[in-house]
């Protein structure tokens, strides 16, 4: 009995697998890989009117409203260096088979941003799955892991359209806002 439990179990996970599209006929993810640190990092010079000061200023003030934990997102604010450092988190999820979005996990990474004269660089890096140890998603890309599969390519879309709409967020937080004089 245990061995035809164990045929059909088998049977089972082939079907599976073969069911699955061959990483060849799939595109891959198109997200920006360091040359350095073969880290996914998103990263760039925005140049903005400003002191480091000023900058600094409206991106806390972009921070405190773009996250609703504040506290636990800041790791480092630095107002001398003109600096702020950041540990925060997207969801992916999982499509099944009636076309629905379960909740599958979070992702990690670290976010920093630093204000100089004229302009501001952001870095978004270091992106790992909650588990029980470091998961980073650069494995996701390794199509020839035993433990590679399609969703990890549609997981890694999801945390690439999530990080982009951080980023056009910031980059609208981070011009002056309008003053606005009510003459009568």
């Amino acid at each position: 009995m245990k061995r035809i439990a164990f045929v059909f179990a088998l049977l089972i996970s082939v079907s599976a697998v073969s069911a699955q599209k061959p990483a060849k006929d799939l595109p891959v993810p198109d997200l920006p890989i360091d040359e350095r640190t073969n880290l996914v990092t998103y990263q760039d010079v925005v140049k903005q009117e400003g002191t480091p000061a000023v900058l600094y200023e409206r991106a806390m003030k972009w921070v405190k409203n773009y996250y609703k934990n504040t506290a636990e997102v800041v790791k480092k604010a630095d107002e001398e260096h003109h600096t702020i450092e950041m540990r925060s988190s997207v969801r992916i999820f999982s499509k099944q088979k009636d076309g629905t979005m379960l909740p599958k996990n979070v992702v990690y990474y670290n976010f920093k941003l630093e204000c100089r004269d004229n302009r501001y660089r952001y870095t978004i890096t270091n992106f790992n799955e909650k588990a029980a140890s470091a998961a980073p998603i650069e494995n996701w890309f390794k199509t020839d892991s035993p433990y590679w599969s399609p969703s990890q390519y549609e997981f890694l879309n999801q945390i690439d359209e999530q990080i982009k709409a951080l980023i056009n967020s910031l980059e609208d937080g981070m011009y002056p806002e309008e003053v606005w004089e009510d003459e009568w």
